[in-house]
């Protein structure tokens, strides 16, 4: 039976949470103002799109929503030239928002807080399965369920292959890894084997000391 690990993300920096809580606030405020689950999950849909098709094509405009030195007045003129009827009024009214508080520099993070924010609401989790060779939907299936007192939701499941675990698995659920692979298990192996040399050394250190003594 496959042993399994469970490891956590790194300490984030103060900037991080901060900006993430703030994230959080919009994020929950503006899922609250959209209307149903369905209804949500097209404005977070929205807010991705606006990260994606907008602000990673262009970079200049991540500087120009950051900037002091650019007015209110600008910043609202600029969100209705790009966005307006391209994005619903609800999402706009939220930039708009975000602009007369000068938080347009946290969009990445309202974006990132209202999916999960979302997929908590609709009792969905985000589920990372990577593998060593591809697998069939009928597999995956068979994987996920065993760890279904783990995943809590329905899952939304991200396939990745990689080669180098050799065999077995590795689940990532939120924070929480799984590794089943062979990779890992190996790695157990060759340290448990350092570990049993180094504790015969130090019950009996004499059998290991060659005096060096010929033989004659």
């Amino acid at each position: 039976m496959a042993e399994f690990k469970t490891t956590n993300r790194p300490q984030e920096t103060v900037l991080d949470v901060g900006a993430e809580r703030l994230g959080r606030i919009y994020a929950q405020g503006a899922l609250d103002a959209a209307g149903n689950l369905d209804q949500q999950r097209d404005m977070v849909e929205e807010l991705e799109s606006v990260v994606s098709d907008v602000l990673n094509r262009d970079p200049r405009l991540n500087e120009i929503f950051a900037s002091e030195l650019i007015s209110e007045e600008e910043k609202l003129g600029m969100l209705d030239r790009i966005f307006g009827g391209r994005a619903s009024k609800t999402t706009l009214n939220l930039l708009k928002v975000m602009a007369h508080h000068d938080r347009l520099a946290v969009i990445r993070d309202v974006a990132k807080a209202a999916r999960k924010l979302w997929q908590t609401r609709a009792n969905r989790i985000p589920v990372q399965l990577e593998t060593a060779n591809p697998v069939d939907k009928a597999l995956q299936q068979e994987i996920l369920k065993a760890f279904e007192h783990a995943l809590g939701a329905d899952p939304i499941v991200t396939d990745r292959v990689n080669p180098d675990l050799i065999g077995g698995f590795v689940i990532r659920v939120g924070d929480r890894v799984y590794d089943g692979s062979i990779r890992t298990r190996l790695e157990h192996m060759r340290q448990g084997m350092i570990n049993r040399a180094v504790e015969a050394i130090q019950r009996g250190p004499n059998r290991f000391i060659n005096n060096g003594e010929a033989k004659s």
